[in-house]
C-alpha cells in the first residue's frame, strides 16, 4: 500500500466519525469521494425509512379517467403510491417536506431499488451541489470572495442567533452556510461522487449494509 493510499484510508476513517452531513460534504470538498465510506447505522435507518415513500405523490396519475359515477373526468386517481409502504419500494425518493432533516441535508433526492430476493434495497445518488435552485457559481471553480463573505456572514449570524425563530433546520443551517462559503473561496472545480449502498430490507442495520465501492476497487 502506497503512502497516498495509507493517507486516504486514515482520512476516510476520521471522516466516518463525523456527522453524516460533514462526512459526505468533506469527501466532496477534498476529492476523496466514497472511498472507505462507512455511514452510521442510525442515519442509514432514516434513509431506509424514506424509501418507503418512494414515488409517493409523484403526479403521474394526473390523467383522464372514469369516476365512480361513470363520468369522464380529469384529475388524480387515488393510488397506492399516495401512501407510504411498510417496506422499501422502487422509485425516486423526495424527502423534502417530510421532516427528515438529516436526509434532506445529505442525500436530498435519491433513487431506491429493492433487489432481487427481497433482502436488500439499493440506495443510489450522486453527491454534488448541482441542482436547478443552486447558484451555478458555487461549482464554477472560480474564486468568488464576495459571495463567500456573504455566506460566511450568514453562517456566523445564524450560529450566534441560536436559530431564533426557527430560521435554520432543514435545507439550510449555519454549517451549510459555512460549507458554501468554503466552496466560494476555493478556486477549484469539485468532483461529484457516487453513493451506492445496499441496505437490509428489514431489521436493524447493524453494519449489514454493503458499500458498492468495495466491488469497484
Amino acid at each position: 500500500m502506497s503512502i497516498k493510499e495509507k493517507f486516504q484510508n486514515l482520512t476516510s476513517s476520521g471522516l466516518n466519525k463525523l456527522s453524516p452531513s460533514a462526512n459526505l460534504f468533506l469527501r466532496y470538498y477534498t476529492g476523496l469521494g466514497s472511498k472507505g465510506l462507512d455511514l452510521k447505522d442510525d442515519y442509514l435507518d432514516k434513509v431506509r425509512e424514506q424509501t418507503k415513500s418512494a414515488d409517493e405523490r409523484s403526479g403521474r396519475f394526473d390523467e383522464e379517467f372514469i369516476n365512480e359515477e361513470g363520468d369522464r373526468v380529469m384529475g388524480r386517481r387515488l393510488s397506492f403510491l399516495d401512501f407510504p409502504s411498510d417496506l422499501p419500494r422502487y422509485g425516486a425518493v423526495n424527502p423534502y417536506g417530510s421532516g427528515s432533516k438529516e436526509v434532506i441535508q445529505t442525500l436530498g433526492r435519491f433513487q431506491s431499488t429493492p433487489q432481487a430476493g427481497g433482502k436488500y434495497v439499493n440506495i443510489r445518488d450522486t453527491y454534488d451541489m448541482v441542482n436547478p435552485q443552486e447558484d451555478p457559481d458555487l461549482v464554477s471553480g472560480k474564486f468568488q470572495p464576495i459571495k463567500g463573505l456573504q455566506e460566511l456572514g450568514r453562517g456566523i449570524g445564524g450560529a450566534l442567533s441560536g436559530n431564533k425563530g426557527g430560521v435554520y433546520g432543514f435545507e439550510v443551517s449555519p454549517k451549510t452556510r459555512l460549507a458554501r462559503a468554503a466552496m466560494y473561496f476555493t478556486p477549484r472545480k469539485f468532483k461529484p461522487y457516487d453513493i451506492n449502498i445496499d441496505l437490509p430490507m428489514r431489521g436493524d442495520i447493524n453494519n449489514r449494509e454493503i458499500y458498492k465501492w468495495l466491488n469497484s476497487l
